[in-house]
């Protein structure tokens, strides 16, 4: 048989304490660590989100003038971004009556007025409806009654 020996004793409870402390503070530390990052992660995002918002609030455009040219159908529009901040518009046109046609991607840089223009057939007397839209989703509506 293997010989017990009785002098040998289990860890005292000063060493076992502080093995213990050491083994809760680097827990501690990593569960503090990876909230640290997580809490910066949604940071970023809500400041981001904030900053976009800013954006889209203080976008200001107008449809200034439409005009048509019925010798080469062509419908001119004129629009006119007085915000602070360049923008990007897509403009959505329907002709009463059926016709449709769309104009995507125009940049409008801050305090310009940019003409644009379609080519569509409207006949004389029906109104067009132009529907201007920003990429950051602020809408603009002109109706004109074609002469």
């Amino acid at each position: 048989m293997s010989k017990i020996k009785r002098n040998q004793r289990g860890l005292s409870p000063v060493v076992a304490s502080v093995i213990l402390a050491a083994a809760v503070i680097s827990i501690g530390g990593m569960v503090w660590g990876f909230a640290q990052s997580a809490m910066v992660s949604v940071a970023d995002s809500y400041v981001e989100g904030i900053m976009n918002l800013k954006d889209e609030c203080v976008e200001r455009f107008t449809i200034e003038h439409v005009g048509y040219i019925r010798s080469n159908n062509t419908l001119r529009i004129w629009i006119y971004n007085y915000g602070a901040n360049n923008i990007t518009v897509d403009y959505y046109i329907e002709v009463e009556g059926g016709g449709s046609t769309s104009l995507m991607g125009v940049g409008i840089a801050s305090k310009t007025v940019v003409r644009s223009q379609v080519s569509i057939i409207i006949a004389v007397g029906k109104e067009v409806s132009i529907k201007a839209v920003s990429r950051r989703g602020n809408n603009v509506y002109f109706n004109y009654l074609c002469p």
